[in-house]
């Protein structure tokens, strides 16, 4: 597996990835515009979104059902929040946990039928949800919400009170939460549950020979990832204030297979980091009309698929490769002519 790049070398990659991380920390302190710092703020919910789609990815899964579970975790919030008046902090996690519960039954009845009927069940259960908040009234409707509640208030030491009433509190949730999904995907790659989706990508029956149970590691991992998709969507409700069925639409899945796509399906966490700013950045600042981002989006997704299937990451690594084998051969040619 290659959740940060391509596996060797990771103590040395970790300093500029913390470098990185820090400049994404002190960017609001220059990034004054209100709209690049919304920019921001779906990059790292896109990002997230992608990664949970390679997650399940890495154990030979594809899935069209990622924004019903965005969805759940949206509308599961908002419901929590209005309905019952809890607060956002407790709404949150208690969205993950429903997005995850829905995912697990989902996930046992489907996961079983097949890579190809799976893929067709994922899409048709993302259209189910997307029929059932818009028919039900209590569900909010066609209509959906409007005013949801901001995230309450919270107090750091030496900090002070943070008020979520501008996008500065909301950049630093955001990335706090997307950096929190990253270090649990990391963790689970390198344990020995990231090591099971590693054998089960390979072969399911040489996996299944050595002991593992193939259909409980693609039912966590399908877990798992929908239930960060869920968080996300609860974070994305807060943050808009409205939600209506047309935010999750099945065009949302295909969109966060391109981000993955885009950046590299086999790099599980910096691919879809790559992909998702690529995708979020490029159409805003060239004033793409909304109107034809799917046509665009979807070409794109063919032409990765078939040109680039190693994604932005893998076409430069290969291209690295061939300067550095370029450079040796050169070298060798060098010592050649210097011994004669």
């Amino acid at each position: 597996m290659k959740p940060w790049n391509n596996g060797k070398n990771n103590a040395k990659n970790r300093v500029p990835l913390l470098i990185f991380v820090a400049f994404l920390f002190l960017l609001p302190l220059f990034l004054k515009n209100p709209y690049y710092q919304h920019l921001f703020i779906m990059t790292y919910v896109a990002a997230g979104l992608g990664m949970s789609f390679n997650m399940v990815y890495s154990t030979r899964l594809i899935t069209l059902g990622a924004a019903a579970f965005y969805a759940i975790g949206a509308y599961s919030s908002t419901l929590l929040t209005i309905k019952l008046n809890l607060s956002f902090w407790l709404a949150l996690p208690l969205a993950t946990v429903i997005a995850g519960i829905v995912a697990f039954v989902v996930g046992v009845i489907i996961i079983r039928t097949g890579t190809l009927t799976f893929v067709i069940m994922t899409l048709l259960f993302c259209l189910i949800i997307y029929q059932l908040v818009g028919s039900i009234s209590w569900l909010g409707g066609w209509g959906g919400f409007i005013n949801i509640p901001r995230p309450n208030p919270i107090s750091i030491p030496y900090i002070g009170e943070i008020s979520f009433q501008s996008r500065v509190p909301f950049y630093y949730l955001g990335l706090c939460l997307i950096l929190l999904v990253a270090l649990i995907y990391q963790s689970l790659y390198s344990s020995r549950i990231g090591r099971a989706w590693k054998a089960i990508k390979q072969s399911e029956r040489v996996a299944a020979s050595m002991g593992i149970n193939v259909f409980w590691y693609k039912t966590l991992c399908f877990v798992v990832a929908s239930s960060a998709s869920g968080a996300l969507g609860s974070f994305y409700a807060h943050y808009y204030q409205i939600v209506i069925p047309d935010m999750f639409t099945g065009f949302i899945s295909i969109y966060i297979q391109i981000y993955s796509a885009l950046g590299g399906l086999e790099y599980y966490i910096l691919g879809p980091a790559v992909g998702a700013a690529i995708m979020i950045f490029v159409p805003e600042l060239l004033n793409i009309a909304q109107d034809i981002q799917p046509i665009i989006f979807g070409s794109m997704l063919v032409i990765i698929i078939v040109f680039f299937p190693g994604g932005i990451i893998g076409s430069l690594k290969k291209l690295n490769q061939k300067k550095i084998g370029k450079k040796t051969r050169s070298e060798e040619n060098v010592e050649a002519i210097s011994d004669h």
